[in-house]
């Protein structure tokens, strides 16, 4: 598992999370029949290419915003879902494990904002745990919803 030296180095980690995310729930998409479930992927991958753009805003602009240093340890093996995919994923399988993955970024950007909360970044990691923080909660609504139906 790595461990993060440098603030940069959780961003990086953070985008690289967010294709993956994005990745995984087209994957789901694809396979969800039409309807809400199917809608919920998508709608959802769309969020999550806004977190990207927004992370890489503050990697392109790193030098002139000043990251702070970190004060605690950072490793990726806190903010990864603890479960792996299987190839043949049903949608509710998917859905927990986008739940988890949610709850990971999560994690995550408020780890982050602890970090940072003398600084301008505060806010801006509030904001995007804020957004995985409803993310999940849609994905334990929709999980409810499909299994309370069978």
């Amino acid at each position: 598992m790595r461990n993060f030296e440098t603030i940069d180095d959780v961003i990086y980690f953070a985008i690289e999370s967010e294709i993956q995310s994005i990745e995984f729930y087209n994957r789901l998409a694809e396979a969800a029949p039409e309807g809400e479930t199917k809608l919920l992927f998508s709608k959802l991958m769309e969020e999550e290419k806004s977190h990207i753009v927004r992370l890489q805003y503050l990697l392109d602009h790193q030098s002139e915003l000043g990251f702070p240093s970190l004060s605690h340890h950072f490793s990726e093996e806190k903010y990864l879902p603890h479960v792996i995919p299987s190839p043949q994923l049903s949608v509710t399988e998917g859905l927990k494990v986008a739940i988890q993955k949610e709850k990971a970024a999560y994690s995550l950007y408020k780890d982050l904002a602890a970090e940072t909360k003398k600084h301008d970044f505060n806010k801006f990691f509030l904001l995007l745990a804020s957004e995985e923080e409803s993310h999940c909660q849609r994905f334990e609504n929709e999980y409810d919803a499909l299994t309370t139906q069978k």
